[in-house]
């Protein structure tokens, strides 16, 4: 810190140090800063970084800055501030020595040489006085110290020189020792000219700016330019100042360079000199490649491919064809515009025939080319077998069997299947040594199916050797099948259809795929993989709608696919034999069903529609001996039914008599209840009176004469029903049977009235109507019988007191429902 020291009162200004110092990139450094008296301190800033400064005396601060970086342009600023304004500061240069490397030195003029180095890296010293200085041979380089190039010259070539570069950082020497001969690095060539130039080459002429070249033995470069393409070619001599070009191409615009260097000792290539351009002049156009094309046995086309730039030898004008025989002396040609690359022929009688084709430019006409064709050819359509061929990455992989007879060599051909008139027909001929052969991808389409045939050339005529058809790469079809129709046998349905002509199927049909069209996807039925069958039977279908989808597909996949739809519908005699069948069996089942119920439920069914209906029987003894009297229609066989019939209570009744007291009293008279017959109603006559029976008992010669010969009376019911009338009188004139309760007499007394009356209405039976509703009669009676029926009719005889009330009672449709038995 003794740099440090000068805090003395005699200063007074501030001030800093060290002032505009050079360091090396990465080493340390103190600064100090003295302030002026009555001045206060802030702090120290080294470039844009504010440090943190050490207070050394009363007006005394210092920082320490380590491992410095490279300075800019202008070095780096260390400032000193105060709270207002900077007081004072410094700059310092931080950089690297000289790193310079790689001396050479050559000549240019055989005499003088230039040194030349490669600058190392940037010193980042810019200040004059801090710029590397350069001396070649202890002579300053004042090119180089002026930082306008990095080379030195001297006029006296010296086989050695030493290169020293220096600057406040550092020095480096550099050394480089050679023979003048052998550092020859020529200048570029001067005037370069044309002095001739014709269709297939040109003379080119040039000048050397040094007079000592024309004794140094030199090899040149030349670089021609056309188009795309570009050749160099190599001239060598004594002071070269000329060379011929050959192998030109006709009507074709070069572009020339050159350069050149000593040919002993090579150093290096001279400068290039300025382009130049040639332009060649015309010449007549190369022969024709032709290829003739028979699209039937009489007719065909003659092809001829373009010229290219490089053999047309110019602008093309037309082209000229002509066509002759063997029977023919010459030929008359037919001129064609140069547009035009076919020519139709046709053939005649004669066994063979010749066309020749021209090409023709302003310098005339191309070579002849001469195409013989025998009448024996085989064109697209030929019977000869035809192979698959598969494409391989969109190109034809083709081999053949060698031809003795190719002699000169092969032709192979391709043009799209199928076509006709004015047909793309390409062809390749190959050397007699080769057996194979590639149609590349760029001169096919795909999705196309090409014919492919192979044969071998020779002076008489042609031999087709072998023919293929394939796609370079298989697409799907672009169309789907046509004509798809159903056809309905039954519950069959036949799906046919037509394939998709050729030009659409883009690829080898491998088949056929039927689907059954749902809702959201198609179901697949069937997948025909012979695709010469164009037809499927679809079996078993139910009658519905349908719709169904036929697909072709090749190896790329199936196309969009073709959609049909038909109603099925029944048979005539399917609907005939159904809509008799079915019903029968329905009904069958019916009976079936109704059978078994009927059985299970066989008593209840008995006893709903053949009810047990207990027979009448009149209490105690009607005659000797007592049994049922049988009441038998009068001999008139009329019954006289009484709307309105007076009561009198001394006529007899015929009151019925349960059936319980009649077993007991009568054992020796036999019921059959097993009969399906209706049951027979017993009456006995009984004398009834007004609210009782009467116990009087008349004889039985007037129980005789009343019954009429009989003591049985046979009466069938339907139904039991509660009899009702008025309050003790007989209101519905009807037919109204006595019943006496089982609790009265053991042996009732029956009366019958001797005297008929004589009003007209005597003429038949007339029962009495004299009971009492609620006698215990009329109670027993109500629960056990129904409306009675007349004598001699079989009609029911129904009450018409209006205030009948019907008993309720479960039906037989409810019982059967419940199961109940």
């Amino acid at each position: 810190m003794t740099s440090c020291g000068s805090d003395i009162p005699e200063k007074s200004e501030s001030f800093m140090f060290p002032q505009d110092k050079v360091v090396p990139v990465g080493s340390n450094m103190t600064f100090c800063c003295i302030v002026k008296e009555k001045d206060d301190f802030k702090e120290m800033m080294y470039g844009r970084q504010e440090m943190s400064a050490t207070r050394l005396s009363r007006r005394t601060y210092a920082i320490t800055v380590t491992n410095q970086p490279a300075s800019g342009n202008t070095g780096t600023n260390v400032i000193c501030c105060s709270q207002r304004l900077t007081l004072t500061g410094a700059v310092v240069f931080v950089g690297y020595p000289p790193g310079d490397e790689g001396l050479v030195c050559e000549t240019r003029d055989l005499a003088s040489a230039e040194c030349s180095w490669k600058k190392g890296r940037d010193t980042r010293l810019r200040m004059k006085r801090s710029r590397t200085k350069y001396t070649l041979n202890g002579r300053d380089c004042l090119e180089a110290n002026e930082r306008k190039t990095w080379w030195c010259s001297s006029k006296v070539w010296e086989e050695s020189w030493t290169l020293v570069a220096r600057n406040p950082l550092g020095t480096v020497q550099l050394t480089d020792s050679a023979q003048l001969t052998d550092r020859v690095h020529l200048l570029a060539p001067v005037n370069v000219t044309a002095v001739e130039v014709e269709a297939w080459s040109a003379t080119l002429q040039w000048s050397w700016s040094v007079a000592s070249y024309k004794k140094l033995e030199m090899v040149c470069q030349l670089q021609l330019f056309a188009h795309e393409l570009s050749s160099t070619r190599n001239y060598s001599g004594p002071g070269l100042s000329s060379v011929v070009l050959e192998s030109l191409r006709p009507d074709v615009d070069y572009t020339v360079t050159l350069r050149c260097g000593s040919k002993h000792s090579f150093w290096k290539w001279g400068n290039e000199s300025a382009p130049f351009r040639i332009h060649t002049k015309m010449d007549r156009p190369d022969a024709l490649d032709v290829w003739m094309w028979m699209d039937s046995s009489n007719t065909g086309r003659v092809f001829w491919k373009p010229l290219s730039v490089r053999k047309s030898h110019g602008a093309l004008v037309g082209y000229e064809v002509s066509q002759s025989s063997a029977e023919e002396d010459g030929r008359t040609p037919v001129s064609l515009p140069p547009g035009n690359f076919s020519y139709p022929i046709i053939l005649n009688n004669s066994s063979d025939i010749t066309v020749a084709v021209a090409a023709r430019n302003p310098a005339g006409l191309s070579h002849v080319t001469l195409h013989a064709l025998s009448v024996i050819s085989f064109p697209v359509d030929s019977q000869l077998s035809v192979s698959e061929l598969l494409g391989t990455n969109g190109s034809f992989v083709l081999s053949w069997q060698p031809n003795v007879n190719a002699s000169s060599g092969y032709a192979v051909e391709w043009v799209p299947t199928g076509c006709s008139g004015l047909c793309p027909v390409d062809w390749k001929k190959v050397p007699e040594s080769d057996c194979s052969f590639t149609v590349n991808s760029d001169s096919l389409v795909a999705g196309v199916r090409y014919t492919v045939s192979v044969y071998s050339l020779s002076t008489g005529a042609l031999t087709l050797l072998q023919r293929w058809q394939g796609y370079s790469q298989e697409m799907i079809p672009s169309q789907s099948v046509s004509k798809l129709s159903p056809i309905q046998t039954g519950s069959d349905v036949l799906l046919s259809w037509k394939a998709t002509a050729m030009e659409h199927q883009r690829g080898f049909i491998r088949g056929y795929t039927v689907y059954l069209a749902n809702a959201a996807h198609l179901d697949l039925i069937a997948n025909i993989s012979d695709p010469e069958v164009q037809s499927y039977r679809v079996k078993g279908l139910s009658p519905s709608f349908y719709k169904f989808v036929v697909k072709a597909y090749t190896s790329a996949g199936e196309d969009a696919g073709s959609t049909v739809d038909i109603k099925i519908e029944m048979d005539t005699a399917d609907m005939l034999f159904v809509g008799i069948l079915v019903p029968l069996g329905i009904m069958f089942c019916c009976l079936i069903l109704i059978s078994i119920c009927c059985y299970k439920k066989r008593e209840w069914v008995k006893k709903a529609f053949y009810p047990e209906i207990p027979g009448p029987k009149v209490p105690g003894d009607w005659s000797s001996p007592q049994g049922p009297l049988d009441v038998k229609p009068s001999p008139h066989s009329l019954v006289h039914i009484v709307e309105n019939p007076e009561r009198d209570f001394t006529k007899e009744g015929l009151f019925l008599v349960p059936e319980e007291e009649e077993e007991s009293e009568n054992d020796n008279i036999e019921v059959d209840t097993d009969s399906d017959e209706p049951a027979l109603l017993r009456y006995y006559n009984q004398v009834v009176g007004d609210g009782s029976h009467s116990n009087q008992v008349s004889d039985s010669s007037g129980s005789s004469t009343a019954s009429v010969g009989s003591t049985q009376t046979e009466i069938t019911y339907a139904g039991i029903q509660s009899p009702t009338s008025s309050q003790g009188a007989c209101g519905g004139g009807g037919y109204r049977p006595q019943m006496q309760s089982v609790a009265g007499p053991a042996e009732p007394q029956i009366e019958f009235e001797a005297d008929f009356q004589d009003d007209g209405l005597n003429t038949g039976y007339k029962p009495q109507c004299s009971w009492q509703l609620d006698s215990p009669e009329a109670e027993n009676f109500s629960g056990s019988l129904g409306s009675p029926t007349s004598v001699t009719s079989s009609q029911f005889l129904i009450p018409e007191s209006s205030e009948e009330k019907p008993q309720p009672s479960n039906t037989w449709f409810h019982n059967f429902l419940s199961g109940k038995s």
